[in-house]
């Protein structure tokens, strides 16, 4: 079966399905070249939740672009990168520091639904 090089492009005669490499230079080119980092690339967004409500509670704390804060959001990068249990054990535990101590002293949002209650008890006149 001819197929074209994922590297080079050329064309060549595939011995195996799932070959995608016309040479072993071409292989090891394919390994040494340097990756997209997650934020330059476009992720799924289901794939990368965390990241997303990592995000999120960062800036409902206010603390997106302090140092913790950062650190926080590579953390929970990374934490999509790793298919490993133990690495994403490692970095669960120090996320979970990290956020923390992030919003620690951050005051909480005011929540909708006490909101409610209050006015309505108000309205009852409780």
């Amino acid at each position: 079966m001819i197929r074209g090089c994922d590297v080079c492009g050329r064309p060549y005669e595939a011995t195996r399905v799932s070959s995608r490499f016309c040479s072993g230079t071409c292989r090891k080119r394919n390994l040494r070249a340097p990756r997209p980092r997650l934020a330059e690339t476009s992720p799924a967004a289901e794939d990368y939740a965390l990241l997303a409500a990592t995000r999120a509670e960062l800036e409902a704390a206010g603390r997106l672009d302090s140092m913790l804060g950062q650190v926080a959001l590579l953390l929970a990068e990374r934490m999509c990168e790793f298919d490993t249990g133990s690495g994403t054990a490692a970095l669960s535990k120090e996320l979970r520091a990290v956020m923390a101590a992030a919003v620690q002293g951050a005051p909480a949002a005011a929540d909708p639904v006490d909101e409610l209650r209050a006015r309505r008890d108000w309205k009852r006149g409780l």
